[in-house]
């Protein structure tokens, strides 16, 4: 029988074939648009700079919170104006959904046993607590007032319970299913199932602090229990600090966790059981010198012990400290105590300052052990540092057993016995001296294991630990709170950068205490490396044309600028004040030029490569090529402001120029503000992105072009109310415009607001201007207060169009709002032609016209009246489209080989095919 597949099929391939990569990329989140309750452009924006963004609450109420307050299938809204008291175990209850704003604080009460407070995430229940890191969320014990360092003697611990997030991941008990340690036997405190892919919401800029009440003889509860939760669930900047009990407990699941912090815990940093095989990065413990146990304690199983599936964390760059090589510490006796069949994996880590040994592998002569999974390759240390174990520093001392011992002294695990030359180590409050970032100059630099290829999870840095020159736990930390932190440096001294000063395999280190002026165009060049530590400001030079002055990292140089929500890296002009909001007369563009990075990965030109617009054609402004993986470092909490300085008749530099970018690289948290051209350009490749920030710019506010296929979410734009082009100017190709790949990036959780629904601004004429070939997504998203229509599909009749993509379900606009377009406001003015029309008001889309009831929209600099978040509960938190989660294999199954296959179009995959086959029966197919 003749099979054609149909639209669905179409994309249902596509995404197996071009986007496996996103299926940990998207966070799963319950609203639509970029924001939430929480406002992540603050303390890092030039739009918090200039005080466009309205101020944080503060909190006025205190509510008490009991197990009653919260019912299955609730949906409730914890917001930053009121403190909230827990009374006992509160149980956010299947089908119930705990929405917690930035900045909230939350209390429990003290109390033992039954009488013990703590939050319980309840398997189907969900919580979405985002805090930012110069707006936390606080959960901490009654007696606790969080805006007085000096009012509890430290250590404190024990003081109230903790939190508890249960899901339906798998767990390798006996029957799959458990009951969690600390809580009274119910179905509400049960975990695990058989969705590795279940969500239990979000973590995100959360402390949790002076917990680990006792729950009954030797049973404390830890500061965060993940009890079979799924990869569906974010947890990320998440600090357990003096708790009573061990840090953080995974009971099975496979949660991937980012930025976690363990400090000055009773018992372990980091306990591990059950079957746990999620992914972690950028680990972080540090131990009292008076008490603390294990670095590590990793189990692989209870009941029973070889239970399926085994344990195999995934852990990169991981810092644990102990209590101190001379301490009189007992308890720091095996930094790493690995038992009952536990497997799993650390690379690019540091360990020590530890007065017992490094490692114990359980080696039984009957039973279950985890010899067996050493032998076997499945305990992986590699490429790391080990430094300052009381046992002894070599490796003969840092292992229990033989086992151990040989395998970290085999120079094939690449690990290394030396000095990590931290920046400092202190466990004393108030002393603002602990700083465990590493020096330029420091051996974390090299000799590092690669990362996953193509994995969407990891970032890959330059360096081993949880720290490179970015301190991230400054500003949302109780270790910031309480005085423990080293401050954060000031610029003292001014170096100018020409092209001369990086060259080709240099390293190179900008620092805070310097501000950087470019002197023309400023090449990182092939093999180069430049770091930028946070809070540095680079500023450059006026210029036009050939004196134009800007940053490009060029095919095969790297960038590492990490900054942080409190501490941005900012690129801006020689004549900014960046200290001074009253400095320049805004709106100030065209000051200098911008940041352009070329990298390797694919661009679908007529030869794979292309040179970069705005800068003269050389080998050194080439981009694209055959490497979709490829790494051109990270840019992280930066802001980029007044540039797109002209370089020819109507040719300006974009304020983020991103040219064949690949997959590996990391652009996360960037604004581009008051840019003379676009905000972003994309020319192919398929960097990943996340919180991007277009405001006030002079051209589009995002511009594809070239065949990109970035997954993105979390992206903002608003333009002045005169000047401003196109939300998304999206092109598919040029030379030739049906060039191969295919673009088709995928969108989640936007919000674009244009110059005002009655704004005389004439380019405000085309929001979406979809043309030659371009194909892509848009999900949960949310955009408006535009002065024009919302969409227009280029439809010739000869050529290269977007239509056939369009017609071919290429196009994806799905379960967005729209709201406020001067064309008008029902589905026929929304499109330019019929097709966009039909496709919009199609109602299989489930796109809506409404208002997102936005807190509050302003273009007015000094106002503090901008706040783009919906209210809670409203229009932007119904009809969410799902997200794309992991892909699977669903069946297997052979058929007769006696097939035919038709001529297929487009061949190759571009990213879709229409495939005609035929089969001698009806049969299930894999492509």
């Amino acid at each position: 029988m003749k099979k054609a597949i149909l639209t669905t099929m179409v994309l249902t391939s596509l995404f197996v074939s071009s986007f496996a990569q996103t299926s940990e990329f998207f966070n799963q989140v319950n609203y639509k648009g970029a924001f939430g309750q929480t406002n992540w452009l603050k303390g890092w924006t030039a739009l918090d700079h200039y005080s466009y963004l309205a101020p944080n609450k503060i909190a006025a109420n205190t509510i008490t919170i009991t197990d009653a307050s919260i019912n299955a299938g609730d949906k409730v809204f914890w917001t930053a104006d009121n403190v909230y008291l827990l009374e006992g175990f509160v149980f956010v209850e299947d089908g119930a959904v705990l929405t917690i704003e930035a900045g909230t604080v939350i209390k429990g009460k003290p109390g033992q046993g039954e009488s013990a407070s703590a939050l319980i995430i309840t398997k189907g229940a969900k919580i979405f607590a985002e805090g930012t890191a110069n707006n936390p969320i606080i959960f901490t014990s009654e007696s606790d007032d969080v805006n007085d360092a000096f009012d509890l003697v430290l250590p404190s611990t024990n003081l109230w319970g903790g939190v508890i997030i249960l899901g339906n991941a798998k767990i390798n008990t006996s029957t799959g299913i458990g009951n969690i340690e600390g809580l009274p036997v119910s179905v509400k405190s049960e975990y695990g199932g058989s969705d590795d892919n279940d969500n239990s919401g979000v973590l995100k800029y959360v402390s949790i602090r002076h917990g680990g009440t006792d729950v009954g003889s030797g049973n404390e509860i830890n500061g965060l229990t993940l009890g079979g939760v799924g990869r569906g669930t974010t947890i990320d900047y998440v600090e357990v600090f003096q708790n009573n009990d061990d840090g953080f407990e995974w009971f099975g699941g496979t949660v991937n966790c980012k930025h976690l912090v363990a400090a000055f815990n009773s018992d372990d940093a980091f306990d591990h059981d059950e079957g746990l095989t999620g992914k972690m990065q950028f680990l972080f413990a540090i131990q009292d010198e008076n008490f603390g146990n294990a670095l590590g304690e990793h189990d692989g199983g209870t009941d029973p012990e070889d239970g399926i599936p085994y344990a195999f964390p995934q852990s990169y760059n991981v810092t644990l400290l102990g209590s101190g090589i001379s301490s009189a510490n007992a308890d720091n006796d095996n930094g790493f105590n690995i038992r009952d069949n536990w497997g799993g994996l650390y690379k690019n880590s540091i360990f020590g300052d530890y007065v017992g040994i490094a490692m114990k592998v359980e080696d039984l002569a009957t039973g279950q052990d985890s010899k067996q999974r050493l032998d076997d390759g499945q305990i992986v240390f590699q490429n790391n540092i080990w430094f300052n174990f009381g046992g002894g520093n070599d490796f003969d001392a840092l292992g229990k057993n033989a086992p151990e011992k040989e395998y970290l002294k085999n120079v094939a695990n690449a690990n290394t016995i030396e000095d990590p030359q931290f920046a400092g180590i202190s466990r004393t409050a108030y002393s603002e001296l602990l700083s465990p970032t590493v020096s330029s100059g420091s051996v974390a630099y090299n000799n590092l294991a690669s990362y996953p290829d193509g994995d969407d999870f990891y970032e890959v840095v330059n360096y081993k630990g949880a720290f490179g020159q970015t301190n991230w736990l400054k500003g949302w930390t109780a270790l910031d709170h309480y005085g423990y932190l080293a401050p954060t440096k000031t610029s003292s001294n001014v170096i100018e950068i020409t092209d001369a000063d990086i060259n080709a395999g240099d390293k190179v280190f900008w620092t805070a205490n310097n501000t950087y002026v470019l002197n023309g165009l400023v090449y990182v060049e092939s093999g180069a490396e430049l770091n930028i530590e946070a809070g540095t400001v680079i500023k450059a030079k006026a210029g036009q044309g050939e004196s134009a002055s800007a940053l490009v990292i060029t095919k095969g140089g790297k960038i590492y600028a990490e900054g942080t929500g409190v501490n941005p890296i900012i690129f801006s002009a020689e004549s900014d004040n960046v200290n001074d909001a009253f400095d320049l007369v805004l709106p100030s563009t065209n000051l200098w030029g911008g940041v352009i990075v070329l990298g390797d990965a694919l661009v679908n030109t007529s030869t794979g490569m292309g040179n970069i617009e705005g800068i003269p054609v050389d080998e050194r402004s080439a981009y694209g090529g055959s490497n979709d993986n490829d790494n051109s470092g990270i840019i992280k909490y930066v802001s980029i402001r007044h540039g797109g300085t002209d370089i020819g008749s109507g040719n300006e530099i974009n304020g983020l120029t991103l040219g064949g970018v690949g997959y590996a690289t990391t652009i996360d948290h960037v604004e581009v503000f008051q840019n003379n051209d676009d905000g972003f350009e994309w020319f192919g490749g398929k960097p990943r992105c996340k919180y991007l920030v277009s405001a006030f710019n002079g051209d589009d506010a995002f511009d594809h072009d070239e065949g990109i296929r970035s997954p993105m979410q979390f992206v903002f734009a608003i333009q002045d109310e005169n000047f401003g082009n196109a939300f998304g100017e999206h092109d598919g190709g040029t030379d030739p415009e049906d060039g191969i790949p295919y673009a088709f990036p995928q969108s989640y959780n936007v919000t674009f607001l244009g110059s005002g629904m009655n704004s005389a601004n004439a380019d405000n004429d085309n929001a979406f201007n979809l043309r030659d070939n371009w194909g892509g997504s848009y999900k949960n998203s949310i955009f408006g207060d535009y002065a024009g229509i919302a969409m227009k599909v280029e439809d010739l009749a000869t050529g290269q169009d977007s239509r056939q993509r369009l017609d071919d379900g290429q196009i994806i606009f799905q379960n967005n709002i729209w709201f406020n377009f001067g064309g008008g406001n029902d589905f026929d003015a929304l499109g330019k032609n019929a097709p966009e029309k039909e496709y919009l008001k199609n109602a299989a889309n489930g796109n809506s016209i409404e208002d997102p009831q936005f807190a509050g929209i302003t273009r007015s600099a000094y106002s503090e009246s901008l706040d783009p978040r919906p209210t809670a509960n409203g229009a932007a938190y119904a009809n969410i489209a799902d997200y794309i989660t992991s892909v699977r294999k669903l069946d297997n199954i052979a058929i007769a080989s006696n097939y035919v296959l038709s001529q297929n179009y487009p061949n190759p995959f571009n990213p879709s095919t229409k495939i005609q086959f035929s089969v001698p029966e009806q049969s299930h197919v894999t492509l």
